[in-house]
């Protein structure tokens, strides 16, 4: 006989969907039980791992365990092309807030209806408008820092004022004629909630030194204060059902039986279908793994024609969000182009070692390096990528360290994304060339690990879809999925707000379905 352990709520994954959960939840005197596979973390071990790392990799920071860290893409995914998918999360409590950057933007109107307006893609259940006040209570919660409103209506304000631009962010603003905006981002710009403000590490991903950026340990410490249990170095291994459907149990790693009222998956969007595959649940539709979406990046760098002084500041305060929606749509991807304040995507020993090639050394050395440090500029455009049925997630045939399948992942570009890539391209050298920037370099195979979407999407009926739009699974009266698995479509910016809103949509609907049975 297993160990039972027994809740109203049992939420698989403990990221920012799963703490706000188990917070809500427990607050109104539920009994929720959190159920991590990874370790805790703990900031100054973490940081301390991170300044000693040969490397700055997403990874540094972290515990090397089995399951803990999932950001080898070619490690713990089994690739099965034709491109390579490199999204990457972590696991461990907290989640991929950890190495996440921050930026807290909410999708446009226009997202939520690609199909309607732009015969593209498909549109969302619903609409911008019904999601606006759960959009507010995710800023609030986050403690968002912002200004203006990057084109998606807002009836409420930033709970924090925004971050000021950089001075790279300014001198780039004169050089052209688009719009630099500051974009909103979970980093205090004054202490909130008890954390303090932002120091301008520049280290944001993959580690914020202080906890001046929002990460999900936040409120998963509220929840425990509120009476939630959690549990780490508890992997979710298999879900099983009753013959009404009825999500009875759950079993983990450590051999542990979870019973409970109501099931929450709030994993990935790769470990979501990955457990629900394994289970054999959700099958109906046939989508469950399918329509998976990620977030490509056309990175370009360059040489400012005078010192801007990156390094000072978050690695992204400002972008130009003049990309995201248009006519152009219909043909191409939106994109989102954010300004890097964090230098050129190389080891700064790198440039030594050319400069001692070319024969310097001594004050002549040190001079050129500064000055090579002091204009680096970074230029990354986030293309939106539509939903695609042969890009999926399956079972693959090799084992994980708990004997569970690993994904294996199908995955291509598609020529709508390679499009936006393209025009990001063109856009970043217009700009660069009229700031008379030099050495300017645009990635031929520009790719970006931090969004994962789709997989299991929402949508009115189970024809086509795994969730209704209150996040409830359309076979199974009592499982929840509250993941960026739901999203029909990716819009153009980070998911991570859009996700913490729809939580607040998918915790009213579990909450009621407790209190009234249904």
């Amino acid at each position: 006989m297993l160990p039972v352990l027994e809740a109203d709520v049992a939420v698989v994954g403990s990221g920012i969907a799963g703490a706000l959960v188990a917070w809500q939840l427990a607050s109104t005197g539920l009994k929720v039980l959190v159920l991590e596979g990874g370790p805790p973390i703990s900031r100054r071990q973490a940081v301390e791992r991170f300044r000693r790392a040969p490397h700055a990799s997403l990874d540094a920071p972290y515990p090397v365990e089995p399951v803990a860290v999932l950001g080898q893409f070619n490690h713990h995914y089994l690739q099965a092309g034709p491109d390579l998918f490199t999204g990457t999360y972590l696991r461990v409590l907290g989640g991929t807030t950890w190495h996440w950057l921050g930026t807290a933007m909410r999708l446009l109107p226009a997202d939520f209806k690609l199909r309607s307006r732009y015969g593209v893609g498909v549109d969302w259940p619903f609409g911008y408008t019904e999601l606006e006040e759960d959009y507010g209570r995710a800023e609030r919660a986050l403690g968002v820092a912002g200004q203006g409103d990057c084109d998606s209506p807002r009836s409420s304000p930033y709970p924090l004022p925004g971050l000021p631009a950089t001075y790279l962010d300014r001198k780039l603003a004169q050089a052209d004629s688009y719009p630099v905006e500051v974009l909103p981002a979970a980093r205090n710009s004054q202490p909130y909630e008890g954390r303090p403000e932002c120091c301008a590490s520049t280290t944001c991903v993959p580690i914020c030194p202080n906890g001046a950026k929002y990460d999900a340990t936040v409120h998963l410490e509220l929840a425990e204060r509120a009476g939630a249990r959690v549990l780490v170095h508890h992997q979710v291994v298999g879900l099983e059902s009753d013959a009404d459907g009825r999500v009875s149990r759950a079993r983990t790693a450590p051999g542990v039986e979870v019973r409970a009222r109501v099931f929450v998956l709030a994993a990935h969007a790769i470990e979501t279908p990955r457990l629900l595959l394994v289970s054999g649940l959700a099958r109906g539709s046939g989508q469950v793994g399918r329509n998976l979406m990620g977030s490509l990046g056309q990175i370009s760098w360059a040489l400012a024609p005078e010192p801007v002084y990156p390094f000072r500041s978050p690695q992204v305060v400002s972008g130009i969000t003049a990309f995201r929606d248009g006519p152009f749509r219909v043909r191409r991807a939106g994109f989102l182009t954010s300004i890097g304040n964090d230098g050129w995507p190389e080891p700064p020993t790198r440039r030594a070692e050319r400069l001692l090639e070319e024969g310097l050394r001594g004050k002549a050395l040190q001079q050129a390096l500064r000055d090579h440090a002091s204009r680096q500029v970074l230029l990354v455009s986030n293309c939106e990528q539509l939903p695609e049925p042969e890009n999926r997630v399956t079972l693959g045939e090799l084992l994980d360290a708990h004997g569970v399948p690993r994904p294996r992942i199908h995955y291509r570009m598609g020529a709508y994304t390679r499009a936006g890539m393209d025009e990001a391209v063109l856009v970043h050298a217009r700009l660069l060339d009229r700031w008379g920037a030099t050495m300017i370099h645009h990635v031929e195979e520009s790719t970006d690990p931090a969004h994962i979407l789709g997989t299991c999407r929402m949508g009115l009926g189970p024809g086509g879809s795994v969730v209704n739009p209150q996040l409830r699974c359309h076979e199974h009266s009592n499982l929840w999925i509250v993941s960026t698995a739901v999203f029909p479509t990716s819009g153009a910016c980070p998911p991570t707000l859009t996700l913490a809103a729809l939580t607040f949509r998918a915790c009213r609907s579990i909450e009621s379905f407790l209190r009234q049975g249904s």
